[in-house]
């Protein structure tokens, strides 16, 4: 796991050290040069150079909206929130026979060896409730489920299901750049439930309450670097009924989403916690085939403990192929 948590920072460092990431884009480099041609050129000459700098403008900023406007005020009704895939073949490296957890009355006895390849899909959208200015309140809901669709000799249960939802005051500072370039598009704070909808003695959740900041570097030529850093404070939990009381010792105070878009190659991203690291890259269709329309083909590889609910203190790795609804 150490080697897992060094490839995950030294892909984080990769990431931070890309040309050009402490400069402008090349949008703003032409529009730059447009300025320097006032009283120097011709003025249809100098138009035709703002012309063209609005078209690269304009261009840069069509393939992906900016963290600011997944924010902004919405009367569209639903909006994608987290990513949304599917993945039609995950292979486990050891799938999870008998869960445990400290509270003698979730301990699972073994039934039966779960089937080691599985199907899994998450499914995430988030509402605007109220508010039309900078601050504003959100629902968000994510289902992540587990379906051992090959296994045929048990009748392709749905192994796991984690259902989330949340509570999102968002808040969206105005000219609010960090050093390197780094501007912040939005600070939420968070208030969730996660559990499997189990009874005992499969049953497991938690609540917290997080507050996540998201910051974005524009790398030029339609490049983005996102980051996305959470910290998390467990609500309630430690009682004598509690089905995971030591869940946070697995799955940490937070996490670290960082995500690499680039227009003609689609997005590299990193989920990086405690004990855990997950990399999805999502390839567009063009690259692949035009069978797929406007959806990406979805590599995604975990490591660690936590990725289920059911499995946040059981170790093991996984490899996935299937599609993925593009970002925002």
């Amino acid at each position: 796991m150490s080697r897992m948590r060094n490839a995950g920072a030294c892909m984080l460092m990769a990431l931070l050290c890309l040309p050009g990431i402490a400069f402008a884009s090349a949008a703003d480099d032409k529009l730059r040069a447009c300025l320097e041609m006032q009283d120097k050129a011709p003025a249809e000459q100098t138009l035709e150079c703002y012309n063209r700098a609005a078209q690269a403008q304009l261009a840069a900023r069509a393939y992906r909206q900016t963290l600011a406007e997944q924010w902004a005020p919405a009367q569209d009704g639903l909006r994608s929130y987290k990513q949304i895939y599917f993945l039609a073949y995950s292979h486990s490296s050891d799938p999870n026979d008998a869960p445990t957890s400290p509270n003698p009355n979730n301990q699972v006895p073994y039934s039966y060896t779960q089937d080691n390849k599985e199907m899994k899909f998450q499914i995430s959208v988030k509402g605007h409730m109220f508010g039309e200015d900078r601050t504003t309140l959100w629902f968000g809901y994510t289902q992540l489920s587990f379906w051992q669709f090959y296994d045929w000799g048990h009748s392709q249960p749905f192994r796991e299901n984690n259902f989330e939802p949340e509570l999102i005051l968002s808040h969206r500072p105005k000219d609010w750049t960090l050093g390197s370039g780094l501007s912040t598009g939005f600070v939420n704070l968070g208030f969730v439930h996660q559990s499997n909808g189990q009874s005992l003695p499969r049953s497991r959740g938690w609540n917290r309450a997080y507050l996540q900041a998201g910051l974005e570097q524009d790398l030029g030529e339609q490049r983005t670097l996102v980051l996305l850093p959470r910290l998390w404070k467990r609500l309630g939990g430690g009682s004598s009924d509690d089905d995971n009381p030591d869940i946070e010792h697995f799955l940490g105070h937070g996490d670290l989403e960082l995500r690499y878009h680039h227009k003609d190659m689609g997005v590299l991203s990193a989920l990086l916690r405690i004990h855990s690291v997950q990399l999805d890259l999502a390839l567009p269709s063009t690259l692949v085939t035009s069978l797929l329309h406007s959806t990406n083909l979805h590599l995604q590889y975990f490591n660690g403990y936590g990725e289920s609910l059911i499995d946040y203190n059981h170790k093991h790795h996984t490899l996935g192929i299937g599609i993925s609804m593009p970002f925002e």
